[in-house]
């Protein structure tokens, strides 16, 4: 009689677990058919560069946010399911800017665009219905584990999420998709005179982010945000660490076992001469240097070779990082992080 309990028991448990195991895959199944809450707008004209694949392919791993991509370049071959190439000619876009913010320009620079970034969740309006946030970024990133990333400071308790301390970061910043938020580029006095020349003003990173800083530091708008540091891999981290820097799965590490929310190539990209990618829907690793990404096996992830091999230089050049990332920290711990070449339009 106990014999046949416990059979029935186990019989029952089996069961429900494999019940339990339909459940969670029909839920994930539920949850990647659904659009993710997190939008990143990005417009690009011109050429894509040739590290696009690369871009596209750290995208990938980060299916709770989608990339809309607005150019009238024609879309490379590979495109993950979050990430979205509409086509949408300068012109049209120009016509777009006009009929939704009155600013008149003919974006004959495309590097113009920088400037119109914090206008992007009112120019773009129409196509982030629905989204709890939106956000902007450039192309010359390599994208780690961002969603590990907003889970870990807990992101929704935000208004505004930038890797920048005490400013906007125009390579990464999400905002809650709200009209106050959208619309608040216009509380920047003069706005105006920053879209009436061709070249880039700094508006984004400049203007647009001393002004929000200054409000919310003296309590004049109730926008909270999270800018407590620099959360990404950029200038002084890839020039005291050049070497070594791999993506993997989703994830930025080196062989030192430093990891990184995503690598901003904002001097490396000048340098880039040569990817050379192989199969990239199944891509799984590659190697990001100065000069060139390519197909490679990691050495990560930590290994005592490599310690035994890099621990001088690479001791040496960490403790340099650190300092001067104290330093950075010094400066911008009670005051915004901008020039004070773009803080008041005007009176440059």
């Amino acid at each position: 009689m106990k014999y046949h309990i416990f059979l029935f028991v186990e019989y029952s448990l089996h069961k429900l677990l494999n019940a339990f195991k339909l459940f969670n895959l029909f839920a994930r199944k539920q949850h990647m058919s659904m659009r993710p809450k997190i939008s990143v707008v990005l417009p690009y004209y011109g050429q894509f560069p040739i590290w696009i694949e690369a871009f596209l392919r750290s995208c990938a791993f980060n299916e709770e946010m989608e990339w809309l991509i607005y150019t009238d370049i024609t879309p490379p071959n590979y495109q993950p399911k979050n990430v979205r190439f509409i086509h949408f000619p300068k012109t049209k876009l120009v016509e777009l800017i006009e009929a939704k913010t009155g600013i008149k320009h003919a974006l004959k620079n495309p590097y113009k665009l920088c400037d119109f970034k914090p206008l992007y969740g009112h120019i773009f309006e129409d196509d982030i219905v629905g989204q709890e946030y939106w956000g902007h970024c450039d192309m010359d990133v390599i994208w780690g584990d961002m969603t590990r990333f907003l889970q870990k400071i807990k992101y929704t308790k935000y208004d505004i999420v930038s890797t920048r301390p005490n400013a906007i970061s125009g390579h990464f910043t999400l905002y809650r998709n709200i009209t106050s938020l959208n619309h608040y580029y216009k509380h920047v006095p003069n706005y105006q005179q920053a879209f009436t020349q061709d070249f880039g003003q700094g508006f984004d990173e400049g203007y647009f982010s001393f002004h929000l800083f200054n409000e919310i530091k003296n309590g004049q708008c109730a926008f909270k945000p999270y800018w407590k540091k620099r959360n990404c891999l950029d200038r002084g981290e890839l020039k005291h660490l050049p070497h070594g820097w791999y993506w993997q799965s989703g994830k930025i590490k080196n062989t030192l076992g430093f990891s990184a929310n995503y690598l901003h190539m904002i001097d490396w990209k000048r340098k880039l001469k040569t990817v050379n990618l192989h199969n990239i829907p199944t891509l799984d690793r590659f190697k990001i240097e100065e000069r060139q990404i390519s197909t490679l096996k990691p050495v990560w992830p930590f290994r005592w070779k490599s310690l035994k091999e890099n621990t001088r230089q690479g001791l040496w050049r960490y403790l340099k990082l650190q300092s001067s990332l104290l330093q950075d920290s010094a400066l911008t711990k009670d005051q915004p992080n901008v020039s004070k070449r773009y803080r008041v339009l005007g009176k440059n």
